[in-house]
């Protein structure tokens, strides 16, 4: 947590505030100029939290390819294999660090959104706020396999593309993709679209939780194994 809370690692978090304020004013003016369709307030809302939720998964999957690769790799991880402590705690220790700050970050940034939004009568807040804190955690560990298979670099653009995928293959649009393989990609997309047009939807923060899970239960193997060689 001391290396995490370092200016090079808490940093990008600082870009996340000016873009979205961008966004949302994008947002606004292409809807008050009849460019996009028209939305409810409750609408508007489920959107302005999506897209502090979108920018945060992108800023927590890149530190976290580029976080894990560095200390993975580092003086300071070989020389904590040789204490006498348990090994697994060199792996879950890091994710739990990665991820208490990025969902501390997302809080911050969704609860300044609702602070600065009109209230809405009975919106589904846990609902909505359940299913977008999912693709935050997914980047998390997701980073760390990706932290482990390869460099940070090249980490960062294979998660940026896995996410721009699963985010397109969400989207109401004709799919350009097989049926199976939407199964495949994370449901992002497909998980924001349902927030704006039902009152269910948790159906695709469960998968992506699979995602989640699959991710890390790989990203611990791979600990293991490369552990047990040193």
């Amino acid at each position: 947590m001391d290396i995490l809370m370092r200016a090079r690692w808490v940093g990008p978090y600082l870009l996340i505030p000016p873009m979205l304020a961008f966004m949302v004013y994008a947002e606004g003016y292409l809807s008050a100029h009849g460019f996009t369709g028209s939305f409810s307030m409750e609408q508007r809302t489920v959107l302005a939290l999506w897209n502090a939720t979108l920018l945060l998964t992108l800023a927590s999957g890149i530190k976290a390819c580029l976080f894990f690769s560095n200390i993975w790799g580092s003086r300071w991880f070989r020389n904590s294999l040789a204490l006498p402590a348990s090994r697994p705690s060199g792996y879950w220790g890091p994710v739990l660090a990665v991820l208490a700050v990025s969902m501390g970050m997302y809080f911050l940034a969704t609860g300044a959104v609702a602070a600065a939004l009109p209230e809405v009568t009975d919106f589904p807040w846990i609902r909505i706020l359940a299913g977008s804190c999912a693709p935050v955690a997914w980047a998390v560990c997701l980073g760390a396999l990706l932290g482990i298979l390869t460099s940070g670099p090249a980490g960062s653009v294979l998660f940026s593309s896995v996410m721009l995928l699963g985010f397109l293959a969400g989207l109401p649009v004709d799919p350009l993709l097989p049926e199976w393989l939407l199964w495949i990609v994370p449901p992002i997309g497909r998980i924001m679209t349902e927030s704006l047009t039902t009152t269910a939807g948790m159906q695709g923060a469960g998968f992506l939780l699979i995602h989640s899970t699959v991710s890390l239960a790989a990203g611990r193997l791979l600990y293991g194994f490369g552990a047990s060689r040193r």
